[in-house]
């Protein structure tokens, strides 16, 4: 380092000691006493704030990254710090599997003019459920269907009180040559077996139909 000359000292002029000054810093000093700082950095890289959380400061910037809500991760899911600073709490809407003998069985008989009708499709759909996970029900992929033979069909549900979640429901439709002949919105009830027209009249009082 360059000694201070007589006209430095005498007006006082005091400089910064080289390892108090960064050494990719340009030099200082004046035309006669050049300094080079000897400071050396921790040679880290200041992250994007992209990648650093909302609100803390980083470098001459302000992080903008934001986290989910737990509410809005699924039940279970860690995220965060690490992949374990918050755990999600949604769950999602859907309806359990009711255990396999908790069934009812649906029979139907269809008729028109008192003559049994061949070929009717008996389709029974959970009128609500929205996505499948594991065994849950789907009705975009989970249908029962049967066609009658000789004017009869069977068919086994799951029965009203044995659904978990939802309201257990189902859109039971017949259908022949495009026409629909009956159709109901109803819960199976808690009993081994029923006729479809029983049902429609659980539901409607009054239906006279098959």
């Amino acid at each position: 380092m360059a000694l201070k000359n007589s006209f430095a000292t005498f007006y006082g002029a005091i400089y910064p000691a080289t390892g108090n000054v960064i050494n990719t810093a340009p030099v200082y000093g004046d035309a006669i006493n050049v300094l080079q700082g000897t400071l050396a950095t921790g040679g880290g890289v200041v992250p994007s704030p992209n990648d650093v959380r909302s609100g803390i400061a980083v470098g001459a910037s302000t992080g903008n990254m934001t986290l989910p809500d737990i509410a809005d991760v699924l039940l279970g899911v860690q995220f965060g710090t690490s992949g374990t600073e918050f755990t999600g709490t949604l769950v999602q809407n859907v309806i359990p599997t009711p255990p396999a003998g908790d069934v009812c069985r649906l029979k139907i008989q269809v008729a028109l003019n008192g003559v049994p009708v061949d070929d009717a499709v008996v389709s029974c759909t959970v009128a609500q459920a929205n996505s499948i996970v594991g065994s849950n029900i789907d009705p975009s992929t989970v249908a029962n269907t049967v066609k009658t033979i000789n004017g009869y069909a069977e068919i086994d549900l799951y029965r009203l009180s044995s659904f978990a979640r939802g309201d257990g429901m189902y859109l039971i439709q017949v259908i022949h040559n495009n026409q629909v002949l009956a159709s109901v919105k109803a819960g199976l009830p808690d009993l081994t077996s029923i006729y479809l027209s029983e049902l429609i009249n659980s539901v409607s009082p009054g239906y006279t139909g098959g």
